[in-house]
C-alpha cells in the first residue's frame, strides 16, 4: 500500500488570517462514489485530498478518477461559491488549458474524415494567414502548431480580452500579421496563439462554430451533460465562482467571457464529465460504444514528442519507469490538472474554483518533481495512490515560491514604511539625493516583479500579472505611488531650502 504523509501548510504571512477566515465551519462536501475503487484506497485518496486542500487553502475542488472503462471515484470538496453551496461531480469547472486537449481531438476527428492534413500548410485552411514573415507565414503547418513548434508568439493583450463577438478567434490570429516569431519554425514554445489557429481550422473545415462544433461532436457522444463552450449556459447550470487570492485569502472572482482564446483555454465541464473524456483517452476514443475517434487518431494524439516537450494537445513525463500523459489548466479564477497512464489505464481530474499564479512560478511544464500542494502535484499523487504505486519525488515546489513572494511583500512594504516615515523638514534639504532615492524605489516597485515574471514564467505584460497575481502586483504599484509622492514632497522641500538659502 502507498503510504501517505500529511502535507505541511505553507507558513505564509498570510496563514493566520486564512485560519481566522475558515475556522467558522467546515465546508460542505457531498458523499463519495467509489465503484470499483477498493473502500480502503478510497479513504486514503479522500483524506489525502482534504489534507492538501485545507493545506494550499483551496474554497472548492472536484475529483475523478478512472480505471479502464470505468470511473471508480467521484467527489466534490468544499464550497463552489460565496453562498457555501457544495461542490458536486456535476458541478461545472472553467478547465483552463485542458481545451487545448479538446482542440486537438477536434483537428484529429477532421484527419480521420480526410478533411485535414498534419503536414498541410495552414494556409490550406486559412489563405489569409500570416506572421510578418512572409516566408514563414506559408511553412506553418497544421502539425507544428499542435505541437508547439510553429514559432508563434503569445499576444498577451488578446489574453485580457473580454469579448462574446463570434469573430473574436478570427480578430485574435489576424492580429499575428505584424508580428514576428517568437522562434524558430521547429522550435518548441508554448504559445495560446497555436490553439486560436487550430481552432479557427475546425470552424474553416467543419462549417460550425467552434463551440457547435465541439458540442455535438465531444460533448454529447461523450454524454457530458454538464459541460459548455459558452460560459452564460455553464452559468446556468451552477457554475463554480472563481477565486484569487489576495494575501493567502481566496475572494471571488468573475471573469468575464474571453472567446478570442476560447480553443485555447475557455471550455467548461464536471470532474463526471472529464471522467468520460479520460475514458475515451484511455479506450481508443470509445465511451460506452460511442466512438469519437479511431485506434490510429488516439495513438497519434498520445504519442510521445521527439522533444519531450509537448505533444498534440497534451504533455508527458516520465516518474518512476512510468509514462504519464497529462495537461494542466489556469484562467484567472480557476485551476486544474489531468493525469492519466496510458499502460495502467488510470486517469484523474482535479479541478479547483481558485488560482494561484504561485503554482504555476513552481510548476512549469513537463515537471515531474512537484510539490504536493499544487494542484498538478495533487493530482499526481491522487494518479499514484489510486494506481497503488509509491508517490512520485517531491521537490521544494511552492515552498520556495512562497518564500520569494513573502520576502517581496516585506521588501516593498519596508519601503512603503521608508516612505511614510520622518518628514521632510527633519533632514537635509538641501541635498537632492534623498528625491532621488524615492524616485529609483518606486520604479524598481513596477521592474522588479515584472522582471521576476518575465524570467520565471516568461510572461512580460504587466497587466497580465495583475490579472493573475492582483495582491503582488498591486501592492507594488500602491507602494511606488507612496514612494513617488514622498519623493516629489522632498523634492520640493529641497528646492524651497535652496531657495531660501539664496534669498
Amino acid at each position: 500500500m502507498c503510504k501517505t504523509t500529511r502535507s505541511l501548510p505553507q507558513r505564509s504571512l498570510s496563514t493566520v488570517l486564512w485560519l481566522c477566515l475558515t475556522a467558522a465551519g467546515a465546508a460542505a462536501v457531498d458523499p463519495a462514489a467509489a465503484p470499483g475503487l477498493p473502500a480502503a484506497r478510497a479513504r486514503t485518496i479522500e483524506r489525502y485530498v482534504k489534507d492538501a486542500m485545507r493545506s494550499a487553502r483551496i474554497p472548492g475542488l472536484a475529483l475523478a478518477i478512472v480505471d479502464g472503462d470505468r470511473l471508480v471515484y467521484l467527489r466534490g470538496f468544499g464550497r463552489a461559491d460565496p453562498s457555501g453551496r457544495p461542490v458536486t461531480p456535476q458541478t461545472p469547472f472553467c478547465i483552463g488549458s485542458v481545451t487545448k486537449s479538446f482542440t486537438a481531438l477536434a483537428i484529429m476527428q477532421l484527419v480521420d474524415a480526410g478533411k485535414v492534413e498534419l503536414d498541410a500548410p495552414l494556409r490550406r485552411y486559412l489563405p489569409w494567414f500570416r506572421v510578418a514573415d512572409p516566408v514563414a507565414s506559408g511553412r506553418i503547418t497544421v502539425r507544428q502548431l499542435l505541437t508547439m513548434t510553429s514559432g508563434l508568439p503569445e499576444l498577451y493583450d488578446v489574453q485580457r480580452w473580454r469579448t462574446e463577438d463570434r469573430h473574436a478567434i478570427e480578430r485574435a490570429v489576424r492580429r499575428l500579421a505584424t508580428e514576428d516569431l517568437a522562434r524558430p519554425i521547429g522550435a518548441f514554445g508554448y504559445s495560446n496563439s497555436n490553439y486560436q489557429a487550430l481552432g479557427l481550422v475546425v470552424q474553416a473545415v467543419s462549417g460550425l462554430s467552434y463551440e457547435d462544433y465541439v458540442t455535438r461532436r465531444i460533448f454529447e457522444p461523450l454524454d457530458m451533460r454538464n459541460s459548455f463552450a459558452v460560459h452564460d449556459d455553464a452559468l446556468r447550470d451552477g457554475l463554480a465562482t472563481g477565486h484569487r487570492w489576495w494575501f493567502g485569502v481566496p475572494v471571488s472572482y468573475v471573469q468575464a467571457d474571453n472567446r478570442a482564446e476560447l480553443p485555447a483555454g475557455y471550455l467548461y465541464a464536471s470532474v463526471e464529465d472529464i471522467g468520460h473524456y479520460l475514458i475515451a483517452q484511455l479506450n481508443g476514443g470509445r465511451y460506452e460504444g460511442r466512438h469519437v475517434l479511431s485506434d490510429a487518431g488516439m495513438a497519434a494524439l498520445h504519442a510521445e514528442p521527439p522533444s519531450g516537450a509537448y505533444g498534440m494537445g497534451w504533455e508527458s513525463i516520465r516518474v518512476g519507469g512510468h509514462r504519464l500523459i497529462n495537461h494542466d489548466g489556469g484562467t484567472a479564477n480557476f485551476q486544474t490538472s489531468a493525469f492519466f497512464d496510458d499502460d495502467a489505464r488510470v486517469g484523474v481530474f482535479l479541478a479547483a474554483n481558485v488560482i494561484d499564479a504561485l503554482d504555476a512560478l513552481s510548476s512549469p511544464h513537463g515537471a515531474s518533481r512537484l510539490d504536493g500542494s499544487t494542484l498538478r502535484g495533487m493530482a499526481m499523487n491522487v494518479l499514484s495512490l489510486a494506481a497503488n504505486r509509491p508517490w512520485p519525488p517531491q521537490g521544494p515546489g511552492r515552498r520556495r515560491v512562497i518564500l520569494i513572494f513573502d520576502a517581496t511583500i516585506l521588501v516593498l512594504t519596508l519601503a512603503l514604511a521608508a516612505g511614510l516615515i520622518g518628514m521632510p523638514g527633519r533632514r537635509r534639504t538641501g541635498s537632492v539625493r534623498t528625491p532621488r532615492r524615492y524616485v529609483a524605489a518606486a520604479l524598481a516597485c513596477f521592474v522588479v516583479p515584472a522582471l521576476l515574471a518575465y524570467l520565471v514564467v516568461e510572461v512580460p505584460a504587466w497587466g497580465v500579472l495583475v490579472e493573475f497575481q492582483p495582491d503582488l502586483s498591486i501592492w507594488a504599484g500602491a507602494v511606488a505611488i507612496v514612494l513617488l509622492v514622498r519623493g516629489a514632497i522632498d523634492l520640493e522641500a529641497a528646492r524651497r531650502a535652496r531657495r531660501a538659502a539664496t534669498a
